[in-house]
């Protein structure tokens, strides 16, 4: 027997329209009557007339709108995070509503309500009984536009920042555009006293009287030079960051001043600078060696490092840049300076062999390179699953070789919320302090040991 076929369930798209403008226009009106509580009290949203309602309405914000710039390759994964991040942050970071009352609106429910009451309120020729009631909003107008304009583009900034990857070669880039809607002359726009036909209404209604705001998600490439050092020719990647400038985002190069440098030959860039560039070496280490997959943790430790400018000179114009996170040590770059620019070569972790502590550690305790691999602590992952510091002679040993800021990391890490993100739990605790006081033989009687224990 065969099956009886079901009519297929007509479907008026035309009325499925209305009723979402509907839901819509209802979700409005409810986010206007809770302004209009938090501005003064809820009697103030019946103060408005019919007809002013619809008006501030049709002059409502439009969502808004992220799209990537033309010519721009951003992956579609990549730019759906980042338009997940800026709306995400509209819902969440608030503004003042009336100076000193504590009530706080969303950058959302700004954008979609409150821009439209401001110029209700501040420019519409409309006077009605309780009108001035609104006075207390509209003073603060200017302060809160530029604070809405300034937090929109640091949202986007900080969402652009978060997926920036110096080893992909590009920052991505963000720009603010308003556009304010024109009103035609030939429109009259419905009034309290006006009478109105419906096909007027529906005419005017019809128009887009809505402002709308877009972002713009560009990237800005990164130059790549080749840079000759000891016959060798090595590939650099431009280090700089990227500023906000009259709404759209403008580049820097980092320079390191040469005052801290004393290069053997004679630089004619001396009074500038010379420009940084690193090496994808470099970059590759401190993965490994940090363990954490996510490049904004790379980005603030690199530029924190080339701002400081904290350096080690060391022979052949090479030189240690000394390298923080949360404040503490944790490593350097190793850098070399030519005649035109410094090239970051590699990075080092504290305990690494190369570095004034790593060459400390092994006097003190004899571990040598092989040891450190096998017992994982030339990485900051290997230390922070391991049982250290428990070890209160072996943490001593450490400290005394100057490696305690990358135990105090450690600590951090595992046991404060908002950094244990940082530690990869899936690795098995590393049992590494008994075979490090058993097996190794530590040098309690060095001077350094001695002078920090006492």
């Amino acid at each position: 027997m065969a099956k009886k076929k079901h009519a297929k369930k007509y479907v008026n798209v035309i009325e499925q329209q209305k009723q979402q403008e509907a839901r819509y226009k209802n979700l409005f009106m409810d986010k206007l009557r809770n302004l209009c509580a938090q501005i003064e009290s809820p009697t103030l949203f019946h103060q408005i007339p019919p007809t002013e309602k619809i008006l501030i309405y049709m002059f409502r914000g439009a969502p808004l709108k992220v799209v990537v710039a033309k010519g721009a390759k951003i992956q579609k994964r990549l730019m759906d995070a980042l338009v997940k991040i800026i709306k995400s942050h509209q819902l969440t970071m608030k503004l003042e509503v009336v100076k000193g009352s504590g009530e706080m609106m969303t950058y959302a429910d700004y954008l979609l309500v409150g821009m439209s009451l401001e110029y209700h309120a501040k420019d519409s020729d409309v006077d009605y009984p309780g009108k001035e009631r609104f006075a207390k909003f509209v003073e603060m107008r200017e302060e809160r536009e530029n604070a809405y304009e300034n937090g929109i583009l640091n949202i986007c900034a900080l969402a652009c920042w978060v997926f920036d990857d110096i080893g992909r070669k590009y920052l991505h880039t963000c720009k603010l555009e308003t556009t304010v809607p024109s009103i035609d002359s030939g429109i009259q726009l419905p009034r309290n006293d006006a009478k109105v036909s419906r096909r007027e209404v529906e005419r005017v209604t019809g128009q887009d009287f809505r402002l709308h705001q877009k972002v713009t998600i560009g990237i800005h490439p990164l130059e790549t030079r080749k840079i000759s050092i000891g016959g060798e020719t090595h590939s650099g990647i431009q280090v700089g960051m990227l500023f906000q400038v009259n709404y759209e985002s403008r580049f820097h190069h980092f320079t390191l001043s040469l005052n801290d440098i004393h290069l053997k030959q004679r630089n004619p860039f001396s009074k500038s600078g010379l420009p940084i560039y690193i090496q994808q070496h470099a970059l590759d280490r401190m993965r490994e060696r940090l363990g954490i997959d996510i490049p904004a943790f790379y980005n603030v430790i690199l530029m924190e490092a080339v701002m400081h400018g904290e350096i080690i000179r060391m022979a052949k114009n090479r030189m240690l840049i000394t390298c923080y996170t949360n404040e503490l040590k944790i490593g350097y770059f190793l850098a070399e300076a030519t005649n035109s620019v410094i090239l970051i070569r590699t990075f080092l972790l504290l305990t690494n062999g190369g570095t004034p502590e790593g060459d400390k550690l092994s006097r003190l305790t004899g571990l040598q390179t092989d040891d450190r691999k096998y017992l994982a602590i030339d990485t900051l992952q290997g230390l922070a699953n391991s049982d250290i510091e428990q070890n209160e002679t072996i943490c001593n040993l450490f400290r005394a070789a100057g490696c305690g800021s990358i135990l105090e990391l450690c600590k951090k890490i595992n046991n404060e919320p908002g950094m244990m993100w940082l530690l990869n739990t899936s690795q098995p605790k590393n049992i590494i302090a008994d075979l490090i006081s058993e097996y190794l033989k530590p040098n309690t009687d060095e001077e350094e040991y001695v002078e920090y224990v006492s």
